[in-house]
């Protein structure tokens, strides 16, 4: 990618219009103030000398009589009318083109500050006073008069085209070293997502153990930790979904294996009827076990994509286990076990009436599975608040504590050499957990191994 195309770039351009910006009006701002301050120290200059000269009677005489001594720099004349026109006398015989009607705005005020230019094209700034005074000679005294007082703007001016001069070299000098800081200031401020975008390249599907080191507080570490994060998640869910094709495949290739044993085995001779018959019916029976957990797979491969179809109502849970205490009878009574169900409540929930009875089968199936005779298998009801507690007891084999927190992993089980004798397909606790999750519950276990287990089904009420 281009420098040009970059955020480097866009940030630096950023950064000096903001700066131009500041520097032209910070420089616009530095050339008024000094103007005005250049100009009033004039203005005062001329109006603390215009008092000096209009308190005194006797300068004003000598003025008139051509005798005052002007300071360096400074232009004195006076203007009266005479005779109906405008007349000005300078000791020094210089002269200042005043308008007739400036002239008489000044005496009608008390003091009038202008500038003008004169034919050599400098400046000239002036105060003109009124004051009572005659022309000179005989004639006698002709209110009112006119004093002017004038400086040249000459240094001032200098001061100001010299000022000028400087801010066009250290404007764009203060810019030209401010591009190369912003720029050396956003490559090392943007170095971080370098690093996350080489590091970003180097993960693939196959790698994703490695991480983004970006070690700062800031914006760009929270985001690195972030991805960090992500990546981590990523890499669980990929080891998962690894693992999850692996138990999957072998679940499938056993019974798969076995039928095709069966098969070869009943055509490769004539055999008699009876053995036709047990090969038909072991490949029967892991079709049926095979079909069952291709069902799961599906079921679970549903939920992953979120296209599960729900068909929520009023469910009576009493009810619900009422029903299919007929048939949880029937098998604990074929391995020799008692049936408890406990006294059952109004609790009614909102949910879907088939996976709730999903979620019970399975939960009591694992009971009767792992309980050996004799023993007992009893269902509790119970209501915690808003929430209803159904609790699936066994007097079973129980279950590790070191494995409670993994039993809801899919294809995991806790004795894997008597997982497929006992019917088991690693698959209907994590089904559990979604219907119950799904349902806006969650599942609890309590077990002991050789003590037996409990698993509680929490499920919230239906408001009124």
């Amino acid at each position: 990618m281009s420098f040009i195309h970059s955020i480097k770039f866009r940030f630096t351009l950023l950064y000096l219009l903001v700066l131009a910006v500041l520097l032209t009006a910070l420089s616009a701002g530095v050339y008024f103030y000094l103007s005005r301050s250049l100009y009033q120290n004039l203005d005062d200059l001329l109006e603390l000398r215009s008092t000096q000269l209009v308190s005194f009677p006797a300068i004003l005489e000598s003025i008139e009589q051509g005798e005052f001594q002007e300071e360096l720099g400074e232009i004195v004349i006076l203007y009266f009318y005479a005779n109906n026109q405008s007349v000005e006398w300078s000791p020094l015989g210089m002269s200042i083109p005043l308008s007739d009607k400036f002239i008489s705005q000044a005496i009608a005020s008390t003091g009038l500050f202008t500038t003008i230019q004169t034919a050599e094209s400098e400046g000239l700034r002036l105060l003109a006073v009124p004051v009572n005074l005659g022309p000179p000679g005989p004639t006698p005294s002709i209110p009112p008069s006119l004093l002017v007082i004038a400086r040249s703007t000459r240094q001032i001016d200098q001061a100001l085209h010299g000022l000028v001069r400087t801010l066009i070299i250290a404007v764009p000098l203060a810019l030209a070293l401010a591009a190369g800081g912003g720029i050396f200031l956003a490559r090392r401020a943007l170095k971080p997502v370098d690093k996350i975008a080489q590091t970003a390249q180097k993960i693939g599907e196959v790698d994703l153990s490695q991480r983004i080191n970006v070690n700062t507080k800031d914006e760009l570490g929270r985001l690195a930790a972030t991805l960090n994060e992500m990546i981590g998640r990523l890499e669980k869910a990929f080891q998962r979904q690894k693992q999850f094709t692996s138990d999957a495949s072998h679940e499938l290739r056993t019974p798969l294996a076995v039928i095709e044993a069966e098969s070869t085995l009943a055509l490769r001779k004539e055999r008699p009827p009876s053995d036709y018959r047990q090969s038909l019916e072991s490949i029967s029976r892991e079709t049926r076990q095979m079909s069952s957990l291709i069902d799961q797979l599906l079921t679970l491969a549903r939920a992953d994509a979120a296209k599960e179809q729900w068909n929520f109502t009023e469910v009576d849970l009493g009810k619900l286990i009422t029903n299919l205490s007929i048939d949880v009878e029937v098998l604990c009574q074929e391995k020799g076990l008692s049936f408890q169900l406990g006294q059952t409540q109004d609790l009614v929930v909102k949910g879907d009436e088939a996976r709730l009875r999903e979620l019970f089968m399975n939960l009591l199936g694992n009971a009767i599975r792992y309980t050996p005779s004799p023993g007992t298998v009893s269902v509790s009801f119970v209501r915690e608040g808003q929430m209803a507690v159904v609790a699936i007891t066994d007097t079973g084999i129980g279950i590790p504590a070191k494995d409670i927190p993994l039993i809801f992993e899919r294809f995991y089980r806790v004795d894997k050499s008597r997982s497929r004798t006992e019917g088991g397909s690693g698959l209907g606790l994590a089904i559990c957990r979604h219907i119950a999750e799904a349902h806006g519950g969650k599942i609890e276990i309590e077990s002991q191994v050789g003590g037996g287990s409990t698993f509680s089904v929490w499920l919230p009420l239906q408001s009124p």
